[in-house]
Parts: C-alpha cells; structure tokens; sequence
C-alpha cells in the first residue's frame, strides 16, 4: 500500500466508524502499520513491533508500547500507539502521519525506527493540538491539589460541595485561581526544588479591591512537581479522586459532572483539553508527579515581602503593561509566612467565609 494517496485515506477514515463497547475498529496499510478507531472515537495509530524510542519529550509521552486487541475477542498484537483526538480534522492528521510512516519505509528494510526517526516531527507538530502540554498539565495538578483539600475541608458542611467546586477558578480565563469569600489564592507550579514562579504581571500578585470595598486577602500557593516513574500522582488518577470525594459526599453524580466539565475547559487555549472519561488512559497523561518540596502557602500583604510594585516604576521607562518577570520566594519569609499548615489555612478560609 505504499502508492496510498492521502485523500484516499482520509476518505477511508471518514467512513471508520465510532464501534460500540470495548472494541477498536482498524486499518492495516501495511504489515506494520495501521490506524484504529475507539469506541470513546479517538483515532489510534499503531506501528506493530519492538518498542520504539522518541527524541522529542513531548512525542515520548504519547507513545505507548503494549499488547492491543483489534476487536474483543480478536488476537493481541504488540505494538506502539499513538493516541489523537476524537475531533473531526484529527483524521486528516492520522492519515498524515500513516502516509509519512509508509513513505519513510517502515515496511522496508529500513524497519520501524528509522522511518519514525524520520517522521517523529511531524508527529510532534501534529500532536501539540493534541493534548495539554507539561506545563498546563503540572498547572492543573497543582490547582486541583488545592481543590482537593477545600473538598475534604468541606465535606463536614452539608450540601457544601457545590461551594467548595465554586471556590475554584482557574478553569475559566482571568482573574484567581481561587476566591474564598474575601480571600484569593494564585496557585504556582514549578520543577525547581525551590519556589521560583514565573508571572505574567504585576495583577498576579496585587490585591484587589472587592464588590464590598474591601481589599481581597491575596496569597500564593506554591508547588513543586517533578516526573517520578514510581512515587507520585497523575492528573487522572487526581480526578478521579476529586470524582469520588464528590460523589460519594453529594449521594450523586451532578457536581462530579459539573466539575469534568470544569476540567475539560482547563488551558484550552493551549490544546483540546482534558476529558477524563476519554482520555484517563492516554500514555501523555500516565506521568507521575512527585513533591520536589512540602507545598507552601505566602501570605502577600506580609511587610517582609519584597516584591516589585507599580508605584516603583512611575518614575522609570518600564511600562508595566506586557511586564513578565520570575521570583524566587524564600523558604521562610518570617515566622508564620508561609503557613504552618496550609491545609489548617484553607479551613480558616472557609470559616472566616462562613461567618461573613
């Protein structure tokens, strides 16, 4: 099948139906290689043979190297996959890489991992529309750890779990990632074993005036994920967490929806999001991530602080506006900043918002 056309192909894919159940429907074109299709829709690109190794990090977490099924019942075949979206022009990328693939000679004598080698950019580019990068993925992991400890907080308080879901909003473009009543949280992730955050302005870490007047009690929460291959968390096995926490406080399933739905639209800018019912087994999501430090909470509006303010630069050529800048926060900044005990701070959050 090396004289495949790619608009062949492509009209082959269109007509590879979404199967029903744990099933995969799959095209050979040739011996080695051969694009499926789930049941959850994604597109599946297989290159049956040893495992194979990838120079770029961002394809590495998408490949995956195991033994699949073309349909239930039907014979294992060891291979590679490639996972891609379910998303309607995500078939003429598959069809792309697979004609790459063939014209690379990965049915040749070349074998499978010359013609990857070859063609390993062109997946790169094709996946970066596929899945969140690392960055938006440790970000994620990051917020939703804090969400975590707000529900566990909460599930003491009757039909709380909504509110403490509401407490959470980083989902959505702008503004915190937090707000509690009259208190904010910007939550940081970053892969030094020190608090070093990166900010795209100086609002990130300016208070607010509220609706009420008042100014929001504005503090940092920072975290510190590195790739582990044996200690650590997911993103999907911390939804699923944050799912059952939900389900099981709430005697239903409406808010554990509400929030995959909040999840989905997680960094959406950068990607097609994450959809933990059709992407939890997706290789690009099975890193674990483990604590480079204990996670501390700043509290911005102590005097020890020394951070860059925008009455510092009325007097000079810097325009604040497109300011991007880094800060290496202290281990200890005085002596309870940051809190003790991060998760005692939140409950006295939502106290201090229960009592307002």
């Amino acid at each position: 099948m090396s004289d495949i056309h790619f608009e062949a192909l492509r009209a082959d894919l269109d007509q590879l139906s979404v199967p029903q159940g744990q099933v995969r429907h799959l095209r050979w074109l040739v011996p080695p290689l051969a694009i499926g299709r789930t049941a959850s829709g994604d597109f599946e690109v297989f290159i049956r043979g040893p495992e194979i190794h990838a120079a770029s990090s961002l394809v590495k977490r998408h490949l995956q190297h195991g033994e699949w099924r073309p349909e239930e019942g039907g014979a294992s075949f060891s291979a590679n996959r490639i996972v891609l979206p379910s998303a309607h022009h995500f078939a003429s990328i598959a069809a792309l890489i697979a004609i790459e693939l063939v014209r690379a000679g990965i049915a040749s004598s070349r074998g499978i991992q010359r013609a990857f080698s070859d063609v390993e950019p062109i997946i790169e580019m094709a996946i970066r529309r596929g899945a969140l990068s690392e960055d938006v993925v440790i970000g994620l992991i990051g917020e939703l750890s804090v969400l975590r400890q707000l529900i566990l907080v909460g599930a003491t308080r009757p039909n709380s779990m909504l509110r403490c879901l509401d407490f959470w909003q980083g989902w959505q473009e702008g503004g915190r990632d937090f707000r509690i009543g009259g208190y904010s949280i910007e939550v940081k992730t970053t892969r030094s074993d020190g608090s070093i955050h990166q900010f795209s302005g100086l609002h990130q870490l300016e208070p607010k005036q509220l609706p009420s007047g008042a100014m929001e009690q504005l503090s940092l929460m920072s975290f510190g994920l590195a790739a582990s291959s044996a200690m650590g968390e997911t993103l999907p096995s911390m939804v699923s967490s944050i799912v059952t926490l939900l389900s099981t406080a709430t005697e239903g399933s409406d808010i554990a929806h509400e929030f995959l739905r909040r999840v989905s639209l997680y960094g959406c800018q950068s990607g097609e999001g994450y959809m933990h019912q059709t992407m939890g087994e997706w290789a690009a999501y099975g890193t674990r991530y483990t604590h480079t430090f204990v996670p501390r909470l700043y509290r911005i509006d102590d005097p020890a602080m020394r951070l860059l303010r925008r009455d510092l630069l009325v007097d000079t050529f810097v325009q604040t506006q497109g300011l991007s800048f880094t800060v290496h926060f202290p281990d200890q900044i005085s002596a309870f900043n940051p809190a003790p005990n991060w998760g005692g701070e939140l409950h006295r959050m939502i106290e201090h918002c229960d009592a307002a």
